[in-house]
């Protein structure tokens, strides 16, 4: 079984490498985004569909084997719209989605301008993400350079819209994880079942909106033993 993964806003394909319980038990390959990672000096992506169709290309080495779609944050956004392209397409689907910390696709993000932001502004997304410690924000250097794909991704985010009326049924068996320290999560189960058209698996593990990377070893070792549960099965 492949594992295709896709990370979070502002993140790179890296967020992955130390979860080697799921390395070790399957082909695991994580992809970044044009502007991220080892993309770093592509320009990024404006939308998360045009980000999916970048996706879609980067994948297509893998999808004729039985694999599934992982996707964290955005990621999950990314995964939703990947399996919807797909599947209009008529293209081979996966046998199991995951996604996890993602909002459902109705979900209102910031509106701001973020087209004219400063680097102390840029900063200040990172914070309210909590995901950035102090000392990597105090290099300016280095958040100047990431500032195109972290504004780029702020703006896919915020200009994302989604019909329920327009979505394909999702047929494969589909897991949510959310950590119990996300805000307003009270309808996350009901409105993603309603764009994916059938019912999920919803799983709350003790955290924050990173709980799979800055979580506990015992959250880390959870989330990854459930994902290894799921794919044993449709062996």
């Amino acid at each position: 079984m492949e594992i295709l993964a896709f990370p979070y806003a502002y993140g790179s394909a890296n967020i992955y490498s130390e979860l080697l319980p799921l390395r070790k038990n399957f082909s695991f390959h994580a992809f970044d985004y044009p502007g991220h990672g080892s993309r770093l000096e592509e320009t990024p992506l404006k939308s998360i569909s045009d980000i999916a169709d970048d996706a879609i290309k980067q994948i297509g080495d893998y999808i004729n084997r039985p694999y599934c779609l992982l996707g964290y944050s955005m990621g999950g956004n990314v995964v939703f719209e990947i399996y919807q392209k797909l599947k209009k397409a008529e293209k081979s689907l996966p046998k199991y989605v995951f996604i996890l910390g993602s909002h459902e696709p109705s979900w209102i993000h910031d509106k701001y301008d973020f087209e004219n932001f400063n680097l102390e502004q840029v900063k200040d997304v990172l914070r309210k993400k909590n995901g950035t410690s102090e000392e990597i924000l105090n290099e300016d250097e280095l958040i100047s350079l990431l500032s195109p794909s972290i504004i780029a991704d702020s703006i896919a985010l915020r200009d994302y819209s989604c019909s329920s009326n327009n979505t394909l049924p999702f047929d494969c068996g589909i897991t949510i994880i959310r950590g119990s320290m996300e805000e307003k999560t009270e309808k996350c189960k009901e409105e993603w079942e309603r764009f994916l058209k059938r019912q999920s698996e919803y799983i709350l593990v003790d955290g924050n909106h990173f709980f799979l990377f800055q979580g506990s070893e015992n959250v880390k070792n959870k989330v990854c033993n459930i994902i290894i549960e799921r794919l044993n099965l449709l062996k």
